[in-house]
């Protein structure tokens, strides 16, 4: 009698559960592709970013220059390329606060390549100076 009384729920359990599984199933490709080649882009031209930035002990930063004004803290000027994480520019982590100068150069652009980065570092004592430079060009959709 008691063997019942714990077989019989769980048998209705586990054919309640089992009636409650639904599928969802989607008539979308799983992907789409765009093909675009350089006779579709018309070139507008190439900006060179550049940051220069002071380091102390290996964790303490400073930021001198961006594109060659000097930079107080006062004012920040971020720019946000792609909705979408992973579709912006592949800079290094300084050169996105200079990034703002590619929208100042080429309003009208929608595509824009990453051609060169360098970074040069002159070590100091417990410390070192820091100039990064990237070469950028921009493309728009004919």
């Amino acid at each position: 009698m008691k063997l019942y009384r714990y077989i019989l729920p769980a048998v209705a359990l586990v054919c309640l559960s089992a009636c409650s599984i639904t599928r969802n199933s989607t008539y979308a490709p799983d992907s789409t592709r765009l093909e675009l080649t350089m006779d579709d882009l018309e070139y507008l031209g190439e900006s060179e970013l550049s940051v220069s930035y002071r380091t102390y002990i290996g964790f303490i930063s400073v930021i001198d220059y961006i594109n060659g004004e000097p930079y107080d803290g006062v004012e920040h000027k971020y720019v946000r390329f792609g909705m979408q994480k992973g579709n912006d520019l592949k800079l290094y982590g300084r050169l996105k606060r200079a990034s703002y100068k590619l929208l100042e150069d080429f309003p009208d652009a929608e595509y824009y390549v990453v051609v060169r980065q360098t970074k040069s570092k002159t070590n100091l004592f417990l410390g070192g100076d820091v100039t990064v430079t990237a070469k950028v060009k921009a493309y728009r959709l004919k």
